[in-house]
């Protein structure tokens, strides 16, 4: 049984409604707040919530957390990623693992759905050579929860100016800032993520917790992720390495791909109720990452 938590707002949200009515015994409100004295899981749909997220954290009480989805989301938004006590999927589970949690060959049908190309001939694209770096800066609403050396309440402006003087340290590379376009502009033909890589010669993308960098490291672009990342498990973590960045083997990143699309489901699978028996299985003793980022 779960509690979907949704804004005080008069449309309900239809994802969180499509959990609620996947089994009888799901429970339904609209608060900011929450019942601290009822341990049930909460669902919650995108970072809006952070505040109400804070009062699980603070009260030991499980969360399931949906958004936009790792991969297969191109041109329509047809598969959400689904977590356990965290905003992203930031542990990693190799192949042995999943087979002994689930089956491998269902997820292997998954991943072809998902991403149009058979899992067996799947073969991840090696580095390019390019040039220039690009940061991906964080949304102002996870800004409002980020601690940088000991300071919060980063504005935009001031984390790209503070991971550019970090680059700096250790590159003379030009660096592009991209601003997360709305949907309808990032998914046009040349102004994705994936063109800009492309024109922009790009040797390095720089990332907090953006999806753009699994994106960038399975189109063959290395990324340095400097927070709570789904991609953490195949980047470099360390600015100092900008110039010679790590970049997963093939099988890591196959295995990783195999993963991430094991925890990403479609309007179905919330609806019948296999989204969260499927990540209680691969994630039923998942914690909430408490993360500060600092540099010497």
């Amino acid at each position: 049984m779960v509690t979907c938590v949704d804004r005080v707002r008069k449309k309900t949200d239809k994802f969180l409604d499509l959990i609620y009515k996947s089994n009888p015994k799901n429970k339904y409100y609209k608060s900011d707040t929450i019942d601290i004295s009822d341990k049930s899981p909460r669902v919650f749909r995108g970072i809006t919530r952070i505040e109400t997220i804070k009062q699980c954290l603070d009260n030991d009480i499980d969360f399931y957390y949906i958004d936009t989805g790792y991969m297969g989301c191109y041109p329509n938004k047809d598969w959400h990623r689904f977590t356990k006590n965290n905003f992203q999927t930031l542990d990693h589970l190799n192949y042995k693992q999943l087979d002994f949690l689930t089956d491998v060959n269902v997820l292997k049908q998954r991943f072809a759905r998902i991403t149009n190309t058979p899992y067996d001939n799947y073969k991840p694209i090696r580095p390019k050579s390019g040039d220039n770096i690009l940061i991906i800066p964080p949304s102002a609403k996870v800004l409002r929860c980020l601690t940088i050396n000991g300071h919060t309440n980063f504005k935009q402006d001031e984390y790209i100016e503070f991971v550019s003087k970090e680059i700096r340290k250790y590159t003379d590379r030009r660096i592009i800032v991209r601003q997360k376009p709305n949907r309808d502009e990032r998914t046009k033909k040349g102004r994705n993520l994936i063109d800009q890589l492309k024109t922009d010669k790009i040797h390095c993308l720089v990332a907090f917790n953006s999806i753009a960098a699994f994106e960038a490291i399975q189109s063959g672009y290395p990324a340095i992720t400097l927070g709570p990342n789904a991609a953490s498990f195949l980047s470099e973590k360390e600015i100092k390495n900008i110039d010679k960045p790590y970049f997963a083997d093939d099988d890591k990143i196959r295995e990783h791909s195999l993963y991430l699309s094991a925890c990403q489901f479609s309007r179905e699978d919330f609806r019948s109720g296999y989204a969260v028996k499927m990540i209680e299985q691969l994630q039923h003793d998942q914690k909430y990452y408490r993360f500060k980022y600092s540099v010497n």
